[in-house]
């Protein structure tokens, strides 16, 4: 199945993840018949609106150009379609048809906990958010956040200070990481093995009515959402809300009843969130078993077909990213991933200059 083809839908501004899925469902999913079905066929099993939006689509982009841009800003993706797709995002009701990706891509597959909360939060909401989500960290789980000020940014940084996995979902394209001030922070998620994704093309600015739409998608990656602090209207709210829609677990730290930005937080509490004031009260919720430090150190080996060719290409000695690629075929954006995941498992060594060894 060429699931390229749904790059071109998703470059239309107005083509989204729902639009897409009512593009694909007259034509049984198949790609193939519905890019070369005529005008009158799409009119016919689309209506005039949707099927005037996918002649657009068509004809203002071509698979060749949007690959080719993904490649220039080193941007890889994955469709609905793949087996690479989370499968816990992909049992929501609204998942969306294509991510982006910058990074490891085994990171998507780990166990997760959104971590989520005010921009604006207080010394006490910092304190928790950072030790909270580095205990999650340490025990295994990935912090999925918005990579926004605040209190997603505390979770991400507690998660790579523990030596542990994180995951950054953006509502604007990956190659304008959003807030700027968090720039360097994208950066350094991805070079420690994590990811930082999107539904929305590169190009795209980050629009207020996106920010929404990228709180489900962090709800729908983790078995849990844990808010820390949040006002009564707080964006944060909206992730708590996805989780409950989608049947999982959905956390609060309590504070101060006098505390704006506690307001938020209470009020899940009241409704029936689970309060938190450790660590292991997420964990017994989950049931989660946790993952001790020395488990870190027993011997990993390959796992993915990538892998495996990639430990066959060093056999021999260290090799460069061409020579990898001249030798076992794999495509620059699936290379790049399995040599960070075999990076952080110990596998490999990068020796720099783009070159890689057996450990």
């Amino acid at each position: 199945m060429n699931t390229s083809y749904l790059l071109v839908l998703n470059a239309h501004e107005k083509i989204g993840s729902q639009t897409i899925k009512k593009v694909l469902a007259p034509f049984d999913d198949n790609l193939e018949k519905m890019w070369k079905a005529k005008d009158s066929e799409l009119n016919e099993k689309l209506g005039a609106k949707i099927a005037n939006l996918v002649v657009e689509a068509k004809s203002q982009f071509n698979v060749e150009d949007e690959i080719e841009k993904l490649r220039k800003l080193n941007i890889g993706y994955i469709t609905m379609y793949d087996k690479s797709y989370p499968q816990l995002l992909k049992e929501t009701t609204d998942f969306p048809a294509l991510l982006y990706i910058r990074g490891n891509i085994e990171a998507l597959k780990l166990p997760s906990i959104a971590v989520v909360g005010s921009r604006k939060y207080t010394s006490y909401g910092r304190k928790i958010a950072y030790n909270l989500s580095k205990s999650c960290a340490e025990a295994g789980l990935s912090i999925v956040s918005g990579l926004a000020l605040g209190i997603d940014a505390m979770a991400h940084r507690a998660a790579l200070d523990a030596d542990g996995t994180t995951v950054g979902v953006l509502g604007c394209g990956l190659d304008n990481i959003y807030p700027t001030a968090n720039f360097a922070l994208g950066r350094e998620i991805i070079e420690k093995g994590g990811a930082v994704i999107s539904e929305f093309p590169p190009g795209t600015p980050p629009l207020v009515h996106h920010f929404p739409q990228r709180n489900r998608i962090i709800a729908g990656l983790s078995m849990g959402t844990l808010i820390v602090e949040a006002a009564e209207k707080s964006g944060a709210l909206i992730t708590a809300y996805c989780a409950l829609d989608y049947n999982r677990e959905v956390f609060a730290v309590p504070g101060n009843i006098d505390s704006e930005m506690s307001k938020g937080t209470n009020i899940l509490i009241q409704k029936g969130a689970k309060m938190v004031t450790q660590a292991d009260d997420i964990f017994e919720e989950l049931d989660i078993k946790i993952k001790r430090a020395e488990q870190k150190s027993k011997e990993i080996f390959p796992e993915s077909e990538e892998e495996k060719i990639v430990v066959k290409c060093l056999s021999f000695g260290d090799k460069s990213i061409d020579e990898i690629i001249a030798e076992s075929k794999i495509n620059i954006i699936a290379l790049s991933s399995a040599l960070s995941m075999m990076e952080m498992k110990g596998i490999v060594e990068n020796l720099g200059g783009g070159r890689f060894k057996l450990k």
